[in-house]
């Protein structure tokens, strides 16, 4: 009897440990950028308005560290579903980067000087905004370059693509896509924009086609399963990448929605609680840092005419695609898309065009040490 009652209360407890939150956001603080932290950072061209980004460095972060990125978009404000929009409420992100050791950064929708709390701002100056504080947080923080994800709720869900392919530029810098709760050409939304429908999916299937084979997590709640690979499957639209749906019910996960945490099961807190739901996330995650479907590596060396290597020479493609060269005067850029791509060295003016499609190697470079850019 004893060992009985034993085993239904480690039961009880299991199950309430499967359900529970097991994690809490890190208040968004006033701080310059440090290992464990989150903090509020305002572009240097952004001082003095209200557009900023969030930052948090991993636990184990140090200045010689190499750590993936992990870039986030809220969701629209929506009293309703108790979201504020607003960057400092983020949380979707938040597990998946501490679960990889990531760099966790939520970016703004731009609009001038303000931070847009409903849809877009200006797209090409949330695209900017996204692109040049990326750089920063490669060349700044150790950002992986080649390990950079998109991620978003509700409205971020679908800026994942209508922000994150919205052209070649941008749709260049991503490892993967993960997306929770809509996709972009999913569904019309009157009044702001996507009517009608066939002219939004049309251009919604142009944004996907830059996806070129990288991975996407396509995640959804809602009580009529499989609405997000119904639409995915209607306009062939897994060709572009390799599609993983997760699909289950935020009430399995999180009990007596409404509550003092969480107010209405559409929510990006789910990640903060234990869950078989959770768990696909993060084996996606892990997959695609393993694996990196959809993109390739070039490498070479970098001599001068006299065939001596030539270390520290700036290397990219891409304006988040960039490397130094070792003392060997060795370079490999990696996490690159298919199609033309320029390698350029920036300080002697030097490039190559290759079309790229599959890994490339001796891509080499001889200097002119007397022909400096700089």
């Amino acid at each position: 009897m004893k060992n009985s009652v034993i085993l239904i209360v480690c039961l009880i407890m299991l199950a309430f440990v499967a359900h529970s939150q097991t994690l809490k956001v890190p208040e968004m603080v006033l701080e310059e950028p440090s290992a464990g932290r989150r903090v509020r950072v305002t572009p240097e061209e952004y001082k003095g308005t209200d557009v900023f980004y969030s930052l948090y460095l991993p636990k184990e972060h140090t200045s010689e560290g190499s750590y993936p990125i992990i870039i986030e978009y809220t969701g629209n404000k929506h009293k309703a579903t108790g979201s504020s929009g607003l960057v400092q409420d983020a949380s979707l992100g938040y597990a998946a980067a501490i679960h990889t050791g990531a760099i966790w950064a939520v970016m703004p929708f731009v609009d001038g000087e303000s931070s847009m709390t409903n849809w877009w701002g200006v797209e090409e100056e949330t695209i900017e905004f996204a692109i040049t504080n990326i750089r920063r947080i490669c060349e700044n923080y150790g950002g992986n370059h080649a390990q950079v994800f998109i991620c978003g709720f509700s409205r971020g869900a679908i800026a994942v693509n209508y922000i994150g392919l919205y052209n070649e530029e941008i749709a260049d810098v991503w490892n993967g896509f993960f997306s929770h709760d809509h996709y972009d050409g999913q569904r019309e939304w009157r009044g702001n924009w996507g009517a009608p429908l066939v002219d939004y999916q049309d251009a919604a299937k142009i944004r996907l086609s830059r996806m070129k084979g990288r991975a996407a997590l396509a995640s959804q709640n809602g009580s009529t399963p499989g609405k997000v690979r119904a639409y995915f499957d209607a306009n062939n639209l897994n060709n572009f990448g390799e599609i993983t749906h997760n699909e289950f019910l935020v009430q399995d996960i999180i009990k007596d929605i409404p509550n003092e945490i969480v107010t209405h099961s559409h929510t990006d807190q789910w990640m903060l609680w234990e869950s078989d739901a959770k768990d696909k996330v993060m084996n996606w995650f892990e997959e695609v840092l393993q694996k990196h479907p959809g993109t390739y590596t070039i490498s070479g060396e970098v001599i001068s005419e006299e065939k001596v290597p030539l270390e520290g020479i700036l290397v990219q493609s891409g304006r988040t695609h960039f490397t130094k060269t070792d003392k060997y005067g060795a370079y490999k850029i990696e996490g690159l898309v298919s199609g033309e791509r320029m390698i350029r060295i920036p300080k002697f003016n030097k490039h190559k065009i290759i079309d790229l499609a599959s890994d490339c190697y001796n891509i080499d470079f001889k200097i002119d040490l007397t022909h400096s850019n700089e």
